[in-house]
């Protein structure tokens, strides 16, 4: 009697198939963008991407559009993406690089992969209104403190800049009224500028203005235009610079329309309370780094990290400062936070955003570029041009402190 023993076939591990590589790159360029990525990061990143999973990638990156083609010239495929511009979110982009890392190492296949990123695109927000208000007036406080200003400026931009903050988080839930957000922004803090001050003189009007609206200055953006345009992206660092150009414009236009009204308005005292003692620096630097863990939606147990990369910014820029002057003594601030995010990323195996955009964010000259756009509207060309110049001029420092460190100690590769 023959005995047939029975075959046990041993299941096997899920196996990707080349067009879900090719998804799982799609779907890595659409997150990293999402995140904020600038143009030659998310290029370098792809590319090496590519090349482990066996692939020729070519990709062109706008911070509205994103082509992605895939495989050697005579037989590419090509995907192309209508995007908007991205947002800095530091906890999201850090849980990006773990599920690339973990797809590259072989722990998931490129399918779970591409899951995995569309989940992570779906989960809700940490920070709810409630926090990002606070975000917005922490931020607009400590400005204050920074243009020196008083206690009355103090209280009044952090008022403004909870009320601003909502308004920014009402109108963005709709694509239609976000793009006049930055033009009531304007009207709003110059109209509660004029009504504080009304309410409870003397008080620096202009001072109050511009910091319940910092958040909403481009500083950020210009900055990274420029490092596109340094690293040879000229589409993208220009078209993100006309973006950032556009953001200011309408600022100050919202700006000139409140003043226009205010003239119309019972005048008040303009002047400048007593300003606060040095030591109240920290007080505001602790502020600022609270609101960039809210607003870069951070994780708190980061809080300490970003802390420090605050500090490290404000106090590298100071001591720059004091050896070539404030407009270029950014560089050696920018230098110093570019090295230490470089150092974090090579130790923890995290992004090196953690620290360089926390620590860069007080430094940016948004504040210039919008005096600038202030001073236009005010039919005051030769004071328009100045700013300007000098916000390109801390921009380009910036630049210039950001490439210099990498040379030193280079980004760690994700890919």
């Amino acid at each position: 009697m023959t005995q047939f023993a029975a075959r046990v076939t041993e299941p096997q591990p899920p196996t990707d198939t080349k067009g879900d590589a090719e998804i799982f790159l799609v779907e890595c360029a659409r997150t990293l963008h999402l995140y904020g990525a600038p143009a030659h990061v998310l290029e370098a990143e792809l590319v090496r991407t590519g090349s482990r999973l066996g692939l020729a990638v070519q990709i062109f990156s706008l911070p509205t559009y994103l082509a992605i083609s895939v495989g050697p010239l005579d037989r590419q495929r090509t995907f192309h993406l209508r995007v908007d511009p991205g947002s800095i979110q530091l906890s999201s982009r850090d849980e990006m690089h773990v599920i690339q890392r973990r797809v590259l190492e072989g722990e998931l296949t490129c399918a779970q992969g591409t899951r995995a990123f569309r989940e992570l695109h779906l989960r809700p927000n940490d920070f709810g209104l409630l926090w990002k208000m606070l975000a917005y007036g922490l931020s607009a406080c400590a400005a204050a403190r920074f243009f020196t200003g008083g206690i009355r400026e103090i209280v009044a931009s952090a008022i403004l800049g909870m009320l601003i903050g909502t308004m920014v988080v009402l109108l963005n839930m709709k694509r239609d009224r976000a793009a006049v957000t930055e033009f009531v922004a304007g009207i709003i803090a110059t109209l509660g500028a004029w009504m504080l001050s009304w309410s409870f003189p003397p008080m620096g009007t202009n001072i109050v203005v511009l910091a319940s609206i910092v958040s909403l200055l481009p500083g950020y953006t210009l900055t990274t235009s420029l490092t596109e345009v340094a690293t040879r992206n000229l589409a993208s660092g220009g078209s993100r610079f006309v973006g950032a150009v556009m953001t200011l414009l309408a600022l100050g236009f919202g700006v000139a329309i409140g003043d226009k009204i205010v003239e119309h308005l019972p005048s008040i005292e303009s002047a400048v309370s007593e300003p606060l003692l040095p030591w109240t620096i920290l007080p505001a630097a602790f502020s600022i780094a609270f609101a960039m863990l809210i607003l870069l939606q951070a994780k708190m147990k980061d809080s300490f990290i970003i802390l420090c990369a605050v500090l490290l910014g404000l106090y590298g820029a100071r001591f720059g400062a004091v050896l070539v002057g404030p407009q270029l003594g950014v560089c050696i601030g920018a230098f110093l936070v570019s090295l230490t995010g470089n150092i974090f990323s090579h130790v923890t195996k995290r992004s090196p955003n953690m620290v360089i955009a926390p620590g860069l964010i007080p430094l940016v000259p948004g504040s210039l570029g919008m005096r600038g756009a202030s001073a236009l509207f005010h039919n005051d060309a030769a004071s328009g041009a100045s700013w300007a110049i000098a916000a390109l001029v801390v921009a380009g420092s910036l630049v210039a402190g950001l490439l210099a460190a990498n040379v030193f100690v280079p980004p760690r590769r994700t890919a």
